[in-house]
């Protein structure tokens, strides 16, 4: 018995993401670190088995009717694992269960938006509003509608269009988890009261919870305490999370360690030296702690009076 219409249609949207990743893969135009890149390949490695599966598989019956709204274990394995792939590499642009897009011909699944980055000020709002407005429009005009029947040329198209907008929120997800850990987007200090009784000492921050992160990924974040960094729970986001690093000080050297929340493992690793300083990143575990190694960290008094980083002496 031939697949069904359903399953192929599904086949179709697994190998167009396919070509999509891939092409992402080999851009120049793209920034991406290798880490990025091979996962983007492997990504389209999974998306091929699944297209190939729901292709080939023969469908199921039940009293002699077809059965039209299941995918055999191979493609779903596949669909999943790429879903897992993308939740754990956020700078691919993927977001973390794109293969809702793969199934609506199969299951007539809703197609969730990406996790808000909100709450925000209103150039983000507006920024972030417009890109969900266009998904929504895509969503609701062709690729969130169950249709075993799809023209594949619109599909592709609409398919391109949505994983173009994907990728500008990835970016503007990282602008605003960089921004947020600047220094001087801290929250400021209750200034003291000369007529009141000094303050107890503030109370040492809570122990960073490094339940799932490999010995390696450890190893960093230890390196980072060594060297003044100070490593802090800065949350998950897209399934990443971010050790923020601070050496202190309006001049100190800052910066975002992330980490695959499922992994464990170090992402990339990213050390500004100072408000006015020039980013400098690292992709992947190695070459994350060679860049802790290498640099001089900075550290900065709260009262420094310096207008930059290279006139602060601490």
């Amino acid at each position: 018995m031939p697949a069904t219409p359903n399953a192929l249609a599904a086949a179709h949207r697994a190998r167009t993401i396919a070509r999509i990743a891939r092409t992402r893969a080999t851009s120049t135009a793209v920034v991406l670190a290798d880490t990025g890149r091979a996962a983007l390949l492997e990504i389209a490695a999974l998306l091929d088995t699944a297209a190939h599966s729901l292709e080939t598989e023969e469908p199921d019956a039940w009293d002699g009717i077809t059965v039209t709204n299941t995918i055999d274990w191979d493609a779903s394995h596949a669909l999943r694992t790429a879903d897992e792939i993308a939740a754990d590499n956020p700078a691919i642009g993927f977001p973390p269960r794109f293969t809702q897009y793969v199934t609506v011909p199969v299951f007539g699944n809703a197609i969730e938006l990406p996790p808000s980055l909100l709450p925000g000020g209103p150039v983000l709002i507006a920024q972030e509003g417009d890109l969900f407005a266009r998904l929504l429009a895509l969503h609701g005009h062709y690729l969130a509608v169950r249709n075993a029947q799809e023209n594949r040329d619109v599909i592709a198209d609409a398919l391109e269009a949505a994983f173009t907008l994907h990728a500008k929120h990835a970016r503007l997800a990282e602008t605003v988890a960089v921004d947020a850990a600047r220094p001087c987007n801290q929250p400021a200090a209750e200034p003291a009261h000369t007529s009141e009784p000094a303050p107890a000492p503030a109370a040492e921050p809570a122990p960073l919870d490094l339940t799932g992160f490999t010995a390696y990924t450890v190893g960093v974040i230890r390196l980072a305490e060594k060297e003044g960094l100070r490593p802090a729970d800065g949350g998950t986001h897209r399934g990443v999370r971010r050790i923020t690093l601070n050496a202190g000080g309006k001049h100190g050297t800052f910066g975002t360690l992330q980490i695959g929340a499922r992994s464990g493992k170090v992402l990339r690793l990213e050390l500004v030296h100072g408000n006015d300083g020039t980013p400098r990143r690292a992709a992947g575990p190695m070459n994350a702690r060679l860049l802790l190694a290498a640099e001089r960290i900075h550290a900065c008094p709260d009262d420094c009076t310096a207008f930059t980083t290279d006139r602060c002496r601490p």
